[in-house]
């Protein structure tokens, strides 16, 4: 049998029936197709469409970020300040960002590697994971170069090993702890060899602050304030949250620098002045001033004053003392004189403290019983000086007197006053107008004995000759070792001063953390 024959058998058809097989075909597809609507322009729109993208980055951890990440992000938000990430952080780079500090902690390292870390990630990726290449065949969070020997391509998008790689070559780079002191954008330049240097340097503060919220476990999104519980949210109320952050450029401070709050340029904002006693080349009190509409982290002066060196005997604080508008240095020797007496030296703000204005013997017996301030208490244009003795007082109160500057601090200008207040080791007096009624009033910060404490702030109301309580205000703060200083300082806009504290030793980036807690 011909295999034709075969076939069409097989079809059912005959060879002479093919061509009105075709037919009938070819009539039922054309009668098929005036029955299919046309396509509408959303399916060409679809059709015309390229297959949707792999995705350019990948989350740092499964799901992408957490309940806890999300609070952070928002915590952090209106505190960040950097050029990169600053105020949108968001909780997928808090997760990334988690990620570094486990690692950093698993190789026993200490809180600045992390910031480090965290701070050539800002920069390199904004915290966010690149599974493509942006530039050349960089990768991942620290935007790290398979041809350049960091890794794979599958690795370098893995955070842990990115991170990882970062680390070793950091210690490499920099062997023997050398990466524990100076600043860390110079370090991340080190490790990175970028084209643009100047590019770590704006993103630490950002980074410390994430850093400071992650290392204890992220448990609050809070940053970590001294003595802040990792708890539930804040309350709310005066003192009662963190309203601002910053570093510093000074560095680590010792025992020897004291830090004072005043308007060193005019510019309504209180700068920071770090006064350093002993200890120096030039053999004076040496005063640096760092700006506070910068957030401290730029210098307006530094330099060696006329005072000669001080050290514990003496306190020291801030007054326009002769009226030009500059505020002056201030020191008191409470202790030690040779006349037996508190005396006190004022630098001339005017003459950038290279002169001064004042040395003068006081009627006060320097029995280092007392801590000091100046302030303009009877309003007659020379500030006076208040001592405030807050412990070993014969009443078991809290005393103060007050000396006339007019008369160069010779004369009572009231009686010594005794409060109602009991004396305690370790209380802190602070002089300012609280209220705003044009008399100074007294702050007591009392810290608390131990660390389940808060801070609390007492005030003795100037108006009532310190006869009565204005307020007893406790804070979010707890217990703050000597690590750290609490200042508190008034804007002049009408409102409650805040308290600034400011980390002095200790910080992971080996500079001065401050924080404000709003009044």
């Amino acid at each position: 049998m011909a295999v034709d024959q075969v076939r069409t058998r097989a079809t059912g058809f005959s060879s002479g029936s093919r061509a009105v097989h075709r037919l009938i075909l070819a009539a039922s597809l054309t009668a098929a197709a005036v029955s299919i609507p046309a396509p509408t322009q959303a399916a060409q729109a679809l059709a015309a469409a390229p297959l949707a993208a792999a995705p350019r980055e990948t989350s740092c951890v499964p799901g992408t970020s957490t309940a806890s990440d999300e609070a952070i992000a928002k915590q952090l938000r209106p505190l960040m300040n950097g050029r990169r990430l600053g105020s949108l952080v968001s909780g997928r780079a808090i997760a990334c960002a988690r990620v570094i500090v486990a690692r950093v902690k698993a190789r026993d390292l200490p809180e600045r590697a992390a910031v480090i870390a965290i701070t050539t990630a800002i920069t390199e990726s904004t915290l966010n994971n690149h599974r493509v290449a942006l530039d050349h065949d960089s990768l991942g969070l620290f935007q790290q170069r398979p041809s350049q020997g960091w890794g794979s391509t599958s690795q370098l998008v893995d955070p842990a090993y990115a991170t990882d790689a970062f680390l070793k070559a950091m210690l490499r780079k920099l062997p023997g702890g050398a990466w524990m002191t100076g600043g860390i954008g110079a370090i991340c330049q080190y490790v990175q060899t970028s084209a643009y240097p100047g590019a770590y340097t704006p993103e630490v503060h950002d980074a410390a602050l994430i850093v400071a919220s992650l290392w204890t476990g992220g448990a609050s999104p809070a940053p970590a304030t001294p003595g802040t519980p990792s708890a539930s949210p804040a309350p709310t109320g005066p003192y009662q949250a963190v309203t601002a952050t910053a570093e510093t450029e000074i560095g680590t401070l010792t025992g020897r620098h004291d830090l004072l709050m005043a308007d060193w340029n005019g510019d309504k904002h209180n700068d920071l002045l770090v006064v350093n006693g002993s200890g120096l080349a030039t053999g004076k009190t040496e005063v640096r001033v760092m700006d506070g509409a910068r957030d401290y982290a730029s210098l307006l002066l530094t330099t060696a004053t006329a005072v000669p060196a001080t050290d514990e005997r003496h306190d020291y604080t801030a007054a326009d003392w002769n009226g030009d508008g500059r505020p002056d240095l201030v020191v008191v020797q409470k202790t030690g004189t040779g006349s037996g007496k508190v005396e006190i030296v004022v630098a001339d703000g005017a003459s950038s403290f290279r002169n001064l204005t004042l040395t003068t013997t006081t009627s006060l017996a320097a029995d280092g019983r007392a801590q000091f301030a100046m302030t303009d208490w009877n309003a007659d244009g020379r500030p006076d000086l208040v001592a405030v003795r807050t412990a070993g007082t014969a009443s078991g109160k809290v005393e103060v007197q007050i000396l006339d500057g007019a008369s160069n601090f010779q004369r009572d200008l009231v009686p010594s006053i005794t409060t109602a207040e009991p004396a305690q080791d370790g209380l802190q007096a602070e002089v300012l107008d609280w209220n705003h009624d044009k008399k100074p009033d007294v702050v007591l910060v009392r810290k608390p004995a131990t660390a389940a404490g808060k801070t609390e702030l007492h005030v003795l109301d100037g108006a009532a000759g310190l006869s009565r309580t204005l307020v007893k205000q406790s804070t979010v703060l707890g217990l703050a070792d000597d690590r750290f200083a609490l200042l508190l300082t008034d804007a002049g806009d009408g409102k409650r001063p805040d308290l600034v504290v400011i980390q002095k030793t200790g910080t992971a980036n080996g500079r001065g953390h401050v924080w404000v807690i709003g009044g």
